[in-house]
């Protein structure tokens, strides 16, 4: 690919002079087509005459072409600087060739001699950034000086997966119980049981948190803290609702007499629950008992008032309406032609049927608590099959570079402190791809920099070009970050500029 400097000066010309000031953490914007890797370019290239040494400098991306041709552009431009016999007469210093130049005259003068020893630019993916780190504890990885990747390791994870279901019989009985439980929840299944666990370990970065590998955890905690997720959505949701059904006075009480009067016509086969209260719920929702008793009552109004999403246009025996009962029929359109005035209730109405129980039942914690308790001993079988087979997949080399840059006190490990010391800026390109963990492993390195000052983080991509939702990669933390700052695991936010980049070339 050609340098732009050739090309006009472009309309956004003073966003990309900012993205290059080699003293500010930025967050840019760059639609597809408007020159983010030439960006990227010209930034490694400021930074290179800035740094004391060149590995201060790293460079993230997500594949290894784009690390390759990140690395060809970057040493291309450094060729042609060293052939120019002159500076050249191109106007402004953020043009390539006076980019170039000046981090050739850094190299020359420190005696860095990139030209002929290119390795020392850290470009790479965020899998060999991860293998780096992790390779700094090997006896984190059970698997000395060596951290061979298993590009296909399928077959590692059925292994796992086998030996750990073929634990039924141990002397454990903790286990034992939990896959008989979760034999007899899939009609003793062994084989489909099987691929649901090799599915969880080829994806268990996604579920591996510190509270799962507890081996007795407390269990009422644990249980409230995987509800609230569910418990904050049904409360927000029903809430709204409330509000809106508060908008026309009296028809929660309209609506139950109703629904007792079409109960009683059906003989109690039709809008029994909701007859059965003696008043609405109604917010606020105190406690969980309140919740699911007013998210059930929620979706069993839907079910009085709508069908397929909407108002109900007609109502007629099927419904508990008959035909000599005209006067009820009259009071339920006209409720509803009452409701229908109200913006947005129909849909809130539709939506509170499917919500989630804001609550496991019984037998639902039962089975997820028999699935940690599995997952648990699944990835300890992974582990020592690891160590037998002497390579990881990339997820394990992630989890060990996450262990080596904080303990489990979430702050930075002395192993930490040197490596984040040596890096004085961070550039991660295609920053809307990242996943939440690699967020997370961003977040701790920049936790572990021993002052910020004189350090950047600079991250370039575009949400509308997300494509590694396969990889877990979160959409959600593009505008979050450009929001409030990427979070660091010590609690602060780093803030970043944000720079927009609008011509297309």
């Amino acid at each position: 690919m050609s340098s732009l400097s050739a090309r006009p000066v472009p309309p956004d010309q003073p966003q990309r002079q900012r993205a290059l000031d080699p003293a500010s953490s930025i967050l840019v914007q760059a639609p597809a087509g408007s020159g983010k890797t030439d960006l990227l370019t010209r930034r490694f290239l400021r930074l290179l005459a800035e740094v004391d040494d060149p590995g201060q400098i790293v460079a993230i991306t997500f594949t290894k072409a784009a690390a390759a041709e990140m690395r060809h552009r970057i040493l291309a431009e450094l060729e042609k600087a060293a052939n120019i016999k002159a500076p050249p007469a191109e106007a402004g210093e953020s043009s390539m060739d006076s980019l170039a130049r000046r981090a050739l005259e850094r190299s020359r003068a420190l005696g860095w001699n990139l030209l002929d020893l290119p390795a020392q630019l850290r470009i790479s993916t965020i899998d060999s950034f991860c293998r780096e780190l992790a390779l700094q504890q090997p006896l984190l990885s059970g698997l000395g000086d060596g951290l061979d990747i298993h590009e296909q390791p399928e077959d590692l994870y059925r292994r796992a997966a086998r030996q750990a279901l073929g634990q039924i019989d141990s002397s454990d009985p903790q286990l034992c119980a939990a896959i008989e439980t979760l034999l007899l929840w899939r009609d003793n299944n062994w084989q489909e049981m099987e691929e649901l666990l090799v599915e969880m370990l080829r994806n268990r970065d996604r579920w591996m948190h510190g509270f799962l590998l507890e081996r007795d955890p407390d269990r009422d905690v644990l249980r409230a803290r995987l509800e609230q997720p569910f418990s904050n959505a049904v409360r927000e949701q029903l809430t709204e609702l409330s509000r809106l059904l508060d908008q026309v006075p009296q028809a929660r009480a309209e609506a139950l007499e109703l629904a007792r009067f079409a109960c009683g016509q059906s003989g109690g086969a039709l809008h029994q629950e909701l007859a059965e209260h003696a008043e609405f719920p109604t917010a606020p929702f105190h406690d969980s008992e309140a919740l699911e008793e007013a998210r059930a009552a929620s979706a069993h109004l839907g079910t009085l008032l709508l069908t397929g999403g909407a108002f109900r246009k007609q109502v007629d025996k099927r419904h508990g309406f008959p035909a000599d009962r005209k006067g009820e029929k009259a009071r339920l359109l006209r409720l509803i032609a009452e409701l229908k005035t109200i913006p947005g209730l129909e849909s809130a109405l539709a939506g509170a049927a499917t919500l989630p129980p804001a609550r496991y039942t019984e037998d639902d914690w039962l089975i997820i608590r028999a699935c940690f308790t599995v997952l648990r001993h699944a990835a300890g079988q992974l582990k020592v099959i690891f160590a037998e087979a002497g390579a990881v997949d990339f997820i394990e080399v992630a989890q060990i570079a996450q262990s080596v840059l904080h303990g489990p006190d979430r702050l930075p490990t002395d192993a930490a402190l040197v490596v984040a010391d040596n890096i004085r800026h961070l550039l991660v390109d295609e920053f809307q791809d990242t996943s939440r963990r690699q967020h997370q492993l961003l977040a701790a390195l920049i936790a572990a920099w021993p002052e910020r000052e004189g350090r950047t983080c600079f991250v370039v991509g575009d949400p509308m070009q997300s494509i590694y939702f396969f990889r877990n990669a979160d959409a959600e933390l593009f505008p979050r970050v450009a929001r409030f700052g990427l979070e660091t695991t010590d609690g602060s936010a780093l803030s970043l500029h944000r720079i927009a980049l609008s011509d297309n070339f």
